[in-house]
C-alpha cells in the first residue's frame, strides 16, 4: 500500500502531540468562587434513600416508578457566564427506565421562571449498568432567558446505586492557549485523516465501486466521531425511541448500547472493503491502518466538545475492522484449497 510507512510516522507523530498538548494545557482556568454553598433538597420513600457524606452523596433505589433525585439550587450568575461543573461518579447495578433519560445522571437544569429548559445543554453524566469511579467535566453557558439554575442528581425512574464525591460548580473561561492548541491539533488529524484515505483510495487495479464504498463508510465513521456530545446524545435518543416505538422485539434483540453497535458495524465494513482492496498486500498492512483509524477517531474525541475517548471503543473499533479482513481472508483461503 502506498504511504503505508508515512501514515504510521504521522500517526504516532500526532498522538503524542495530541496527549502531551491535552495534559499540559487546561481548557478552562476558574475566575470565581464556588457556588455549591446550598444544602441538598431531596424526598425519600420506603423504597429510595439518599446519604449525604462529608464529599458527596449515595442515591439508591429498588422502584423504577419512583427512582430518586436530589437538587441544589444555585446562585444566578450573569448570561453569557460559563459555568464548570465537575464530579466524580460510580454507579452499580443501575437499570434504566422505559425513556433513555431514565438513569442514573448528573445534571445542570436552567428554568426560565416557567420550567425548566430542557432544549438547552444539561448533562453532565448519564449512566447505566455498572461502573468504577471515573472523573466527569462538563460546561454549560447560561442562556439570557435563565431564571433559575439547579444541580440535580438522579435515579430517574431507574434503579440501582448511584454515588458522587468532589462535586464542584464554578465560572470559568476558556484558556485561549488551549483553543490554539485544540484548532492546530483538529486541523493536523483532519489532514492525516484525508492522507489516510487518499492512500487507501488509490490502490491500484481496484474498480469505483469498492472505492466509493470504502470513502463511505471512511466518511461515515469520522462524521460519528465528530459530532458534539450533545447532538451525539439526541441522535441516540431519537433514534431509541424510534426503535422503542416501531418495534418491541427488535430492541429486546438489540439490547446493546446502540452506539457500540455503530462502532463495530461501520469498522467490520471498512475493514472488509479495504482487505477487499488489499487482495495483494499482506493483511497486516490493513490491520495496522485499522488500528490507526480506530486510535485516530478517540484521541480526536478529547478535543471534541461533550466526547471523551474511551479504551472500550478502541477495541470494539478494532475487533469489527480485524473482524472483518479475517473474513475476507479465510474466504480467499477457503478458495484456494478447493483449487487446490
Amino acid at each position: 500500500m502506498p504511504l503505508l510507512k508515512t501514515n504510521c510516522f504521522l500517526f504516532i507523530l500526532l498522538a503524542v502531540a495530541t496527549l502531551i498538548s491535552h495534559t499540559r494545557i487546561n481548557q478552562y482556568e476558574q475566575i470565581g468562587p464556588e457556588l455549591l454553598m446550598t444544602h441538598w433538597k431531596f424526598k425519600t420513600a420506603e423504597s429510595n434513600r439518599v446519604d449525604i457524606t462529608e464529599n458527596g452523596l449515595n442515591l439508591s433505589a429498588n422502584d423504577a416508578k419512583t427512582g430518586v433525585s436530589t437538587r441544589k439550587d444555585l446562585p444566578l450568575v450573569n448570561s453569557g457566564t460559563t459555568l464548570l461543573v465537575s464530579a466524580e461518579v460510580k454507579c452499580t447495578n443501575v437499570v434504566a427506565g422505559e425513556k433513555p433519560w431514565n438513569l442514573a445522571r448528573v445534571i445542570l437544569a436552567q428554568n426560565d421562571g416557567e420550567r425548566d429548559r430542557w432544549d438547552l445543554p444539561s448533562t453532565v453524566v448519564a449512566l447505566t449498568g455498572t461502573t468504577d469511579w471515573k472523573h466527569y467535566r462538563t460546561a454549560f453557558t447560561i442562556s439570557p432567558e435563565t431564571k433559575k439554575i439547579r444541580l440535580l442528581a438522579q435515579l430517574n425512574q431507574s434503579t440501582g446505586s448511584f454515588q458522587i464525591k468532589n462535586l464542584q460548580v464554578y465560572p470559568v473561561h476558556v484558556n485561549q492557549a488551549y483553543i490554539g492548541a485544540r484548532d492546530t491539533i483538529l486541523f493536523a488529524w483532519g489532514a492525516f485523516f484525508l492522507l489516510l484515505a487518499g492512500s487507501c483510495l488509490f490502490i491500484r487495479g481496484k474498480t469505483i465501486f469498492f472505492r466509493v464504498l470504502l470513502l463511505a463508510t471512511f466518511i461515515t465513521i469520522v462524521a460519528g466521531i465528530s459530532l458534539s456530545g450533545d447532538l451525539k446524545n439526541q441522535v441516540s435518543d431519537e433514534v431509541k425511541i424510534q426503535i422503542d416505538a416501531e418495534s418491541e422485539s427488535f430492541k429486546n434483540a438489540i439490547p446493546w448500547d446502540l452506539s457500540k453497535v455503530w462502532h463495530f458495524c461501520f469498522f467490520f465494513l471498512f475493514g472488509l472493503v479495504l482487505c477487499l482492496m488489499m487482495t495483494k498486500d499482506p493483511a497486516i498492512q490493513a490491520a495496522a491502518i485499522i488500528l490507526m483509524l480506530a486510535g485516530g477517531t478517540e484521541l480526536v474525541q478529547l478535543y471534541i466538545d461533550g466526547r471523551s475517548p474511551l479504551i472500550t471503543d478502541f477495541f470494539i473499533d478494532v475487533a469489527g475492522g480485524l473482524l472483518g479482513i479475517m473474513l475476507i481472508k479465510s474466504i480467499g483461503a477457503n478458495k484456494n484449497t478447493v483449487a487446490i
